[in-house]
C-alpha cells in the first residue's frame, strides 16, 4: 500500500502532466525503488530545456537520438497510463496480471511520448524502449496492455529494440552533448564563441582532414591565447547546435583523428519550450 500511496502523491504533485519545459516525468531518476536498471541519468534537454530522467542505458541512447531528430519538438519521458483503473480493466480483459509491486497494482508508465512535426501538423506517438533479450513473455504481456491502452486513444505505439537505435550517431551525439549549452564551460560565452568560431572553422577547412582535431584545436587555443580545450568545446558547441555540420552517421568521431567540418547556411530554429 505504501507504493500506491506514493504514486497517489506523484499524481497530486502534477507528475506526468504538462508539456515542454513544464512537463514533470511520473518516475524520476531518484525514485530508484520503483524502477531502475542501474542507468539512472539526468540530461538537460536540448528541445525542452528541462531535466530529462532516463532509467536505462537504452532509454538514454534513444533520448539522444530524439534530441538530434529535427522533427521531434517535445519529449515526455516516463509517461503514466492513467487512470490506473483503465489499465487494470485491460489486464482483466486479457486475463493477465497487472503491473504490481508486492501484489499492489501500480501506475504503468511508458518510456517516451514524443510530439513530432508532420506535414499535417503536430502528432503524438508513443515509443517504449527494450533490448531484444529482455522481451520476456511477462514484458510482452505488459506491453500488450500499453498497446491496447494507446490504440483506444488512436495514438501510434511501438517497441524500439536496441538494434533500431543508430549506435554511431548516438555515440557522436554523446560526444557533443555537454557542449550544447555554453554555460557548461566556464569562461566561454556567446561573445567569445562569435569571435573565435569563424577563425577556428577556417583552420579546420584549410587543413582538409590532414590533422587530428585535437592538434588543430590546441594550436588554435595557443594562437588566440585561450585555455586548453576551449576551441574543442566551441567546435562541439557549433556542431551540437547544427551551425556546423559533419558526418555523424558513418563513423565515430575521435579527437585523435581528423574531422571534416562545413558551415551550414542558416541556423535552425530550435524549440526551447512548447506552451
Amino acid at each position: 500500500m505504501r507504493i500506491a500511496k506514493l504514486q497517489e502523491n506523484y499524481i497530486k504533485k502534477g507528475r506526468g502532466q504538462g508539456i515542454g519545459s513544464d512537463y514533470t516525468p511520473f518516475i524520476q531518476a531518484h525514485d530508484n525503488k520503483i524502477a531502475s536498471e542501474g542507468w539512472l541519468t539526468r540530461h538537460k534537454g536540448w528541445k525542452t530545456g528541462r531535466i530529462h530522467h532516463t532509467l536505462s542505458e537504452h532509454e538514454r541512447k534513444y533520448l539522444y537520438f530524439c534530441e538530434w531528430w529535427d522533427e521531434v519538438v517535445d519529449i515526455r519521458e516516463q509517461w503514466p497510463l492513467l487512470p490506473i483503473d483503465k489499465t487494470i480493466e485491460i489486464a482483466e480483459q486479457l486475463g493477465i496480471k497487472h503491473a504490481n509491486i508486492d501484489g499492489t497494482p501500480v501506475v504503468m508508465t511508458t518510456d517516451f511520448r514524443l510530439t513530432i512535426k508532420t506535414k499535417s501538423g503536430l502528432l503524438d506517438v508513443i515509443r517504449t524502449i527494450k533490448p531484444c533479450e529482455k522481451l520476456t513473455d511477462r514484458t510482452l504481456e505488459l506491453f500488450e496492455i500499453e498497446r491496447i491502452y494507446f490504440a483506444e486513444q488512436g495514438i501510434d505505439w511501438c517497441i524500439i529494440t536496441d538494434n533500431k537505435i543508430p549506435s554511431i550517431l548516438v555515440k557522436n551525439i554523446e560526444w557533443l552533448s555537454e557542449a550544447k549549452y555554453l554555460e557548461t564551460r566556464p569562461g566561454v560565452n556567446e561573445e567569445l564563441t562569435t569571435l573565435i568560431s569563424d577563425g577556428l572553422l577556417e583552420v579546420i577547412i584549410q587543413d582538409k582532414g590532414q590533422t587530428s582535431i585535437t592538434n588543430l584545436c590546441l594550436r588554435t587555443d595557443k594562437e588566440y591565447s585561450l585555455e586548453r580545450g576551449t576551441c574543442m568545446f566551441i567546435m562541439q558547441h557549433m556542431l551540437a547546435n547544427k551551425w556546423w555540420t559533419t558526418d555523424m552517421h558513418s563513423r565515430v568521431i575521435k579527437e585523435s583523428e581528423p574531422l571534416l567540418v562545413t558551415e551550414i547556411e542558416s541556423k535552425p530554429n530550435f524549440t526551447k519550450s512548447i506552451r
